[in-house]
């Protein structure tokens, strides 16, 4: 009877660590507490180890269980001394996320030329062993079958390689797809090859040598109506007579617009009428000086070109034109109704 009691005094009143809740899981002992995978899952991510909550659990069960939003942010702040790790956060000066912000900024990580919504493109057409045809006959056969008027810049050879250079994308793919189409006198397939490049030599920007002045001249000459004293120099860039003679005339090049003014003033002072439609004209600055070599012009015909802004119209205020002709370019796109610009 009194084991009993003693017995039931003893399960009553154990102050053994561990209590008796311990003592039925066999093998562990009164000293052993509760192993990781038996404690509740707020313990878990509390930091407690076994042992119940850990230091910061035990600190929120004093506060109440609630912690200031505020006190988050001030311990993780710079200048705290203290910052709690985040295994998820982007972690500063990781290699390579300076790379992925320059790409979302050029427009979502996309690859595709530099530039090329907002500049022209230069091509280099490259002809193996192109060195034994003759110019004219080269040119002649691919524009034959290519399926877009081109005009060869800097035509040259390039050890046994013909090369020269077109500027725009359209025109460089249109003379990819004619490669192997030409056979020489020889049963031999010419090739095309096609490279982007930059922008050919200088030699583009110097003034026209003595004989390309006067081969532009004949050119002119042939192209002006002296009953109309009209000038026709629409798509000069392409006419066969300067393609031939290897002359690039880009009248957006101060040098190739300046021949043109200086063709005019000795030539043809009194001309009345000018066509200037479909050569990709972008700016006007060169075009400006002709106001004072041809006072007399009253129809100007500026269509087809590449006009963006009504501020090229100011640079050739100076003319007293009666006809003004804009369509087909971009600052057309400004006015509501096209006789506004056709007139």
């Amino acid at each position: 009877m009194a084991m009993a009691d003693e017995g039931r005094h003893y399960n009553e009143h154990d102050d053994r660590v561990g209590g008796p809740a311990f003592r039925s899981k066999k093998g562990r002992g009164p000293f052993r507490g509760r192993m990781y995978s038996e404690q509740p899952p707020r313990q878990r991510h509390r930091g407690g180890v076994g042992w119940g909550p850990g230091p910061r659990a035990r600190f929120d069960e004093d506060e109440g269980g609630d912690v200031s939003m505020n006190d988050t942010l001030q311990d993780s702040s710079p200048g705290s001394g203290q910052r709690r790790f985040n295994p998820y956060s982007v972690r500063p000066n990781r290699r390579g996320e300076d790379r992925f912000d320059r790409d979302r900024e050029r427009g979502g990580g996309q690859r595709g030329p530099r530039g090329a919504a907002n500049r022209k493109s230069w091509f280099k057409i490259t002809i193996p062993c192109g060195k034994k045809y003759d110019k004219p006959w080269l040119i002649a056969a691919l524009q034959g079958v290519c399926s877009l008027q081109f005009t060869p810049v800097h035509f040259h050879y390039e050890k046994n390689n013909a090369v020269f250079f077109v500027e725009d994308a359209t025109t460089a793919n249109a003379l990819k797809m004619v490669s192997r189409k030409i056979t020489d006198k020889d049963s031999y397939k010419v090739v095309v090859i096609i490279n982007s490049s930059s922008s050919p030599p200088s030699f583009i920007q110097n003034e026209l040598k003595p004989e390309e002045l006067e081969q532009l001249k004949q050119c002119m000459s042939k192209r002006f109506d002296g009953s109309q004293q009209a000038l026709d120099l629409n798509s000069l860039r392409t006419d066969p007579d300067l393609v031939t003679h290897n002359i690039d005339l880009v009248l957006n090049r101060r040098n190739c617009m300046q021949a043109v003014n200086k063709v005019i003033e000795e030539n043809i002072p009194e001309l009345v009428s000018l066509n200037l439609s479909n050569n990709r004209l972008y700016r006007l600055d060169d075009l400006s000086e002709l106001v004072n070599k041809a006072t007399k012009l009253k129809s100007l015909n500026l269509s087809r070109n590449e006009l963006k802004t009504e501020r090229e119209l100011d640079k050739i205020k100076g003319f007293q034109l009666e006809e003004l002709w804009l369509d087909r370019n971009a600052l057309c796109d400004s006015f509501k109704d096209h006789s506004t610009y056709i007139r």
